[in-house]
């Protein structure tokens, strides 16, 4: 199947120029998706399990991510799952778009260009062009296996997004991509960081539980009001590793509990 190139590419320089982005790749993947007004859950659900999905739900899009995978790959999922909001939901399609290995990707016309959308987003051709130009100040025939670890740095993408990125657009050819893969081979990702004295965080996974502020707020307002008793509350909040017994009022007066399902409802 064939997908629109031209479009995607224009659609993701646009979604940056709309959160007005300054610098070269996106430092700040989490708050630019709440700032769309997408509701964003990340939770760790264990390594090689999910990569995270996607879906409309009574209205409102959501986007879950497994912290359980390393920063890099979190962060490409989460900008992959944008991608099908964009283009997959757009009837308000209910169905939900679970993925579990984005770099893999399958035959579907939906993949591919939630795929394709994640790279143009994350490492736009001309930002890359410009910051090899002018902060590595070298060709890309001279790209070394630490000048890509300062490209994935500045883009926030794993090595061998970055890598895959620079041959699909042309940036180096087939030789210098085995070049680069088996440069890396004979180290690790881990040690070029290191000689570069460059944050790991990328490389690790971050292990998190976060959950949009208003989900949190309407729980505890629930609580406070009586409509769901303490119990509901405790259990809750211990899914995101929260102590609820700083909520707990001593008059409070336990009722019937309610199903998580119900405390997780859409409200207005």
């Amino acid at each position: 199947m064939r997908i629109d190139t031209t479009e995607i590419e224009d659609r993701a320089l646009k979604v940056r120029q709309e959160h007005n982005i300054q610098t070269y790749g996106i430092k700040d993947i989490f708050s630019l998706i709440e700032q769309r007004g997408i509701h964003l859950i990340r939770y760790p659900f264990g390594k090689d399990t999910v990569l995270g999905f996607s879906t409309v739900y009574e209205g409102k899009e959501v986007i879950v991510s497994n912290s359980s995978e390393i920063l890099s790959r979190e962060i490409f999922t989460i900008a992959h799952e944008l991608g099908h909001i964009l283009y997959d939901f757009e009837d308000s399609n209910q169905d939900i778009k679970i993925d579990l290995d984005i770099e893999n990707i399958d035959e579907s016309i939906s993949e591919i260009r939630a795929y394709h959308f994640a790279n143009c987003f994350l490492m736009p051709e001309e930002e890359l062009n410009k910051f090899i130009k002018y902060e590595l100040k070298k060709k890309t025939k001279y790209l070394n296996a630490v000048d890509i670890v300062r490209l994935q740095i500045e883009f926030q993408v794993s090595y061998a997004a970055m890598v895959k990125r620079l041959y699909d657009i042309n940036l180096i050819d087939y030789y210098k991509k085995n070049e680069l893969f088996n440069d890396r081979n004979n180290t690790t990702s881990r040690y070029l960081f290191r000689m570069i004295n460059a944050d790991e965080r990328l490389l690790n996974a971050a292990e998190v539980i976060r959950v949009p502020s208003k989900y949190l707020e309407y729980v505890i307002s629930n609580y406070e009001n009586g409509y769901i008793p303490y119990s509901s509350l405790q259990k809750s909040l211990s899914l995101l590793g929260m102590d609820s017994s700083i909520f707990k009022k001593n008059d409070n007066k336990e009722g019937e509990e309610l199903d998580l399902d119900e405390i997780f409802e859409e409200f207005e």
